[in-house]
């Protein structure tokens, strides 16, 4: 009988040690919108010349992953996020208690000392150690598990549309992969919570106040592989670089954003979202736009869409950071 979508479950944790398997429980269960992770085989061609005039097959030489995985956003219960480790490896860095939102001043506040009353993640500029994940994926019948190994987040998109739930998806590099039969299929909890929606929300770039529809942030992580001939696989994954960019789209009222572009002004860009007692804020506090389009589609009224780089600010020692609380 084919397998369906409903009924898979999925398992997500940090490696002690890089491409090698934890010990999973039930609370690394992961309750995700989709998660992809597509086995890949490197291949070499044949050098030696044949007795045809077709090529010999190839030869694996390596086997990988490559996916995806995409959340509402939404706390778990505990305090922190649906899928807190996929935050914390692609940011780079998590303390709980390690931050409190100003929503006042538009900024959010990181406590080194954890005296605060939100869980922070954090793109600094120091160089920090990467996280490896471990994801294991049960199908509908429990008994087929797809296990991929040496995860490393490359891409993190922060989603947030008006009047729409809040999503985030997080990009993929593993390093190895195995099917497992005679798997127990973990306890999966239903997903009761209220996620986070784009409505009494404070949006603010440069400390005014902006109508945003759509706002989209993106940290692109540059990896690289360690590779050695005593290997079969990659020894092991670095991030080298992070680069975070973004968007936001408003209602055309004049052409100071054309100016900030020009002149390359330097702004700040700050979101608070709250449903009930929980709350999720992001702060970048310095930005450059490095894009504008105007979108004068007939009898609509007029929008832009803001481009933007982050870049780290001193004052702040930070680039971007995201705290939430419940």
């Amino acid at each position: 009988m084919a397998l369906k979508t409903r009924g898979i479950v999925t398992q997500v944790k940090k490696e002690t040690t890089f491409n090698t398997a934890p010990v999973f429980a039930d609370s690394d269960v992961v309750v995700s919108e989709k998660v992809t992770v597509t086995p890949k085989v490197d291949m070499v061609d044949r050098k030696n010349l044949g007795c045809s005039i077709v090529s010999e097959a190839g030869i694996p030489v390596r086997f990988t992953t490559t996916g995806d995985m995409s959340f509402e956003l939404e706390t778990n219960g505990s305090g922190d996020l649906q899928g807190a480790v996929l935050y914390e490896a692609g940011f780079g860095y998590k303390l709980a208690n390690g931050a409190t939102i100003d929503e006042a001043n538009h900024k959010i506040v990181y406590k080194s000392d954890a005296s605060g009353d939100a869980v922070i993640y954090r793109v600094a500029s120091g160089d920090i150690a990467r996280i490896s994940l471990a994801i294991k994926k049960y199908f509908d019948s429990g008994d087929v598990v797809l296990q991929s190994l040496g995860n490393v987040v490359n891409k993190v998109e922060l989603d947030f549309k008006q009047a729409d739930i809040l999503m985030a998806s997080f990009g993929l590099e593993g390093s190895s992969y195995a099917t497992m039969t005679g798997q127990t299929k973990p306890a999966c909890t239903a997903d009761s919570g209220v996620p986070f929606v784009g409505k009494n929300a404070t949006f603010t770039y440069d400390g005014a106040s902006v109508c945003a529809k759509d706002i989209k942030i993106t940290i692109d992580n540059s990896i690289t592989n360690s590779e050695c001939i005593t290997s079969e696989g990659y020894g092991d994954k670095d991030i080298v670089e992070k680069k975070i960019s973004g968007s936001f789209t408003c209602l055309l009222e004049d052409f100071s954003y054309l100016d900030k572009l020009t002149n390359q002004t330097v702004g700040k860009l700050f979101t608070d979202i709250k449903v009930g007692t929980k709350e999720v804020a992001v702060y970048l506090p310095r930005i450059k736009v490095s894009d504008v389009s105007v979108n004068d589609d007939s009898n609509k009224l007029i929008d832009v869409t803001v481009n933007f780089t982050a870049e780290f600010d001193t004052t702040a020692n930070d680039v971007m950071m995201l705290a939430v609380k419940e």
